[in-house]
């Protein structure tokens, strides 16, 4: 049996070692895509992984002009490979009544995870890459959004990431 982990900084990392409790935010009660990206900011800031969230909101903007990271079914991902930024970073939201940020099933979104990678580096696409693998299953997003504080949330990625199973090269 293998653990499915996607390589970060040149180790194997799984999205819960991105992942903290002072950067989850449950049931937010926010009213637009634009406060969400602010509150996600906020959060990088509050974890330590970035210095200037200004820097950060305009290339996250510039990346959400380039193309919605919404992704349907109630979640969105923005990326961004971020000049402030030392190492990947995520910060997560679940949203009370959801916002609209464009999705393309038209939508309200509950669910949002930040990626912020560091400057000059892919990493931040593989771990979404990652990421989205684990949310492809409608009950465990379900899940999540329900999730009763941080220490469960992060158990449930864990313990999803632990049974995500790939079968061994051949």
């Amino acid at each position: 049996m293998y653990t499915l982990v996607i390589p970060v900084n040149n180790s194997p990392m799984t999205i819960r070692e991105l992942l903290n409790e002072s950067m989850i935010e449950l049931g937010a009660e926010l009213y637009s895509k634009d406060e969400a990206l602010d509150e996600l900011i906020r959060l990088q800031k509050k974890g330590g992984m970035i210095e200037h969230p200004r820097a950060l909101k305009r290339e996250i903007v510039a990346r959400e002009r380039r193309g919605n990271t919404a992704a349907g079914y109630r979640i969105a991902i923005p990326d961004v490979a971020h000049s402030g930024s030392a190492r990947t970073s995520i910060s997560v939201i679940t949203v009370k009544d959801g916002v609209d940020y464009g999705a393309p099933d038209r939508r309200k979104v509950k669910l949002i995870f930040m990626i912020v990678g560091k400057s000059g580096s892919d990493e931040h696409k593989r771990v979404k890459a990652q990421l989205q693998k684990l949310l492809c299953d409608p009950v465990f997003t379900a899940q999540l959004c329900a999730a009763q504080d941080q220490k469960a949330f992060l158990a449930m990625i864990d313990h999803k990431e632990n049974r995500h199973v790939t079968q061994p090269p051949r």
